[in-house]
């Protein structure tokens, strides 16, 4: 047997020696090419908070792997085969769920997916396949999503060129691995390739494709042969175990060797030569006892028999002639397109590098500019997260803390590289509407009612009657009224120096205008003034003092006897007694997450 393996570049060598090492002769032939696609933050992202992770391939393992993301620590790994599972090992240190089943059937069985509602599932897996796990996954619950990290795409020499080297090298079977090779194989335009392919044994590595084969391009069962898996091993016991039988069917090469012998045999001319001879012989016995009448004919079957000879060898060595000349196109031919395979080649890997060079030039473009102008950005979130802090704990100000938090996060949003920042913004607004609301509203209620009451209260001195009104009198010019005018004179020299007031009151100790009052009044109102500040502050010593002062000064300039005195008294002294906790430091995830993504 002659076997040609079709998988990517590198994947089939291995096979291929274990094939060779039975005796089977193979060639490689990648029919398809995977390329890496891009991949964004945003994308990566569901990978960072999924609960369980599912590989398709081990390609998927090993692009994604190039990205270098985060998981969760409780996140669950599942791989459709041991080869994706110890990729898994291999590139993540994860150990991976492996079904009996190597295929979408196998993974949708497994325990550990049955029941996951509301769970978040990510499938990385290769452009193009199948759906069915995610399919059946959204139709139990699970909130899934797709990483789509690579794209197999058919390999630039073409099946034309596949196909004509194959059948120059009279390969007997073909083995695939995907619906995409398959189709990659059959995409020719030639009727006589197309036959040949047709007429060749597939071992392929699911149901599925072989399905796919027989509904697409009509292929036979007898023709399919199906492995238990995809790895090497599995393919191997397949197609040792699905050789053709000898002497069941002949192959090309047998056909074309039988089929100048059996030409041979009827046209040999020995053994025309024999009849002939035979008939010569009859005639010659014929002329003994008839006459020159059958030796006529003897003489004319030698002629026809020499002019059938000649003829024959010089067709033969026009066969001849054709077959090398045929021979000779088709070496030409074979290197026509190996050179035209080589430029096809080079030329796709000279586009790549060029394509290559030209994303990483804008790329480094875009960051220069996105740097540039993410400056001035950069500088204000800086600022809002100090202004949140400040907020939250120096403050006490929550609901200013959360606008400028959610203030921060729009900005956040449209940088790159961010998504630690995000979720720290996010916990830290959950933290700030978790916060209950401040034990110290009723005391600072109760304090500000105190105030109101303040101008109110009577004060315990009586106000200093007013300057009586002295009628001032001339003095008189009659000497009789000269004791009257002495004492006139007197009053007024007096007046200068002492001031004498007098009133019909009971005088009370001190005396106190109306500017004294009100500066009495204005300490009263100073200490409660002074205690809710404290109060707000988190201030305990300074708070007490501040309702000790505001009690002496009750107790020593107003009425004791009034009943709105005696009640504010009593609530000073029950405040006194009441203790206020202050509140805890908030730990803020932000300023730190800011800090470590300006850095």
């Amino acid at each position: 047997m002659k076997l040609a393996i079709t998988r990517p570049a590198g994947k089939g060598a291995l096979l291929g020696e274990q094939l060779e090492a039975q005796g089977i002769s193979c060639d490689c032939t990648p029919v398809l090419e995977l390329v890496k696609l891009p991949v964004s933050d945003t994308e990566l992202a569901p990978i960072m908070e999924a609960e369980q992770l599912i590989f398709i391939s081990q390609d998927a393992v090993y692009y994604l792997a190039q990205h270098q993301p985060t998981f969760s620590p409780d996140c669950q790994f599942f791989a459709v085969g041991d080869k994706t599972a110890a990729a898994i090992e291999a590139c993540f240190d994860r150990r991976a769920i492996v079904p009996e089943q190597h295929d979408s059937e196998g993974v949708l069985a497994l325990p550990a997916l049955q029941q996951v509602e509301d769970k978040r599932v990510v499938v990385v897996k290769g452009r193009g396949g199948r759906t069915l796990i995610s399919q059946m996954l959204k139709q139990r619950g699970a909130r899934v999503s797709h990483c789509v990290v690579y794209e197999r795409i058919p390999a630039a020499t073409g099946s034309d060129i596949w196909l004509d080297h194959w059948q120059r090298q009279s390969i007997d079977g073909i083995v695939i691995t995907s619906n995409a090779a398959i189709d990659a194989i059959f995409n020719t335009q030639q009727s006589e390739l197309l036959n040949w392919l047709s007429s060749r044994r597939f071992y392929l590595v699911s149901q599925r494709s072989a399905e796919y084969l027989r509904e697409q391009y009509a292929i036979k069962d007898k023709q399919i042969a199906i492995s238990a898996g995809a790895d090497n091993d599995a393919l191997l016991a397949c197609i040792m175990d699905n050789q053709p039988r000898q002497g069941g069917t002949m192959t090309e090469q047998q056909q074309s060797q039988s089929s100048p012998q059996s030409s041979d045999k009827s046209s040999n001319p020995a053994a025309v030569s024999g009849k002939i001879s035979k008939t010569a012989i009859l005639a010659l016995l014929v002329a003994l006892t008839s006459g020159v009448g059958a030796a006529g004919v003897y003489y004319l079957g030698q002629q026809q028999l020499t002019q059938y000879q000649q003829t024959l060898a010089q067709v033969t060595q026009d066969n001849q002639q054709l077959h090398a000349e045929l021979a000779s196109s088709k070496q030409a031919l074979t290197e026509l397109h190996g050179q035209l395979a080589q430029r096809e080649q080079a030329v796709a890997q000279q586009l790549q590098a060029q394509t290559r060079e030209l994303e990483q030039r804008l790329q480094a473009t875009l960051q220069t500019a996105k740097q540039q102008l993410g400056s001035a950005q950069k500088a204000e979130i800086a600022a809002l997260t100090r202004s949140a802090e400040f907020q939250a704990n120096i403050q006490r100000h929550y609901l200013a803390a959360a606008a400028t938090l959610t203030r921060l996060h729009t900005l956040v949003r449209e940088q790159s590289n961010t998504t630690t920042v995000q979720t720290a913004i996010a916990a830290d607004l959950a933290l700030l509407k978790a916060q209950p609301k401040p034990q110290l509203e009723a005391l600072y209620l109760d304090l500000h009612g105190y105030v109101t009451q303040a101008d109110d209260l009577p004060l315990q001195i009586m106000t200093k009657p007013a300057d009586p009104q002295i009628k001032q009198r001339e003095l008189t010019e009659q000497v009789s009224d000269w004791k009257a005018n002495a004492w006139r004179s007197w009053l007024k020299i007096q007046d200068q120096f002492i001031k004498v007031r007098t009133h019909d009151k009971p005088v009370i100790d001190p005396l106190l205008d109306a500017q004294e009052q009100q500066l009495i009044r204005a300490q009263l109102n100073s200490y409660l003034r002074q205690a809710q500040t404290a109060l707000m502050q988190q201030q305990q010593s300074v708070y007490f003092t501040a309702l000790e002062g505001a009690g002496m000064t009750l107790a020593r300039y107003y009425r004791s006897d009034n009943s709105a005195v005696v009640a504010m008294q009593a609530g000073l002294k029950a405040l006194q007694q009441k203790e206020f906790a202050a509140q805890a430091t908030l730990e803020l995830q932000t300023p730190q997450a800011v800090k470590e993504w300006l850095q």
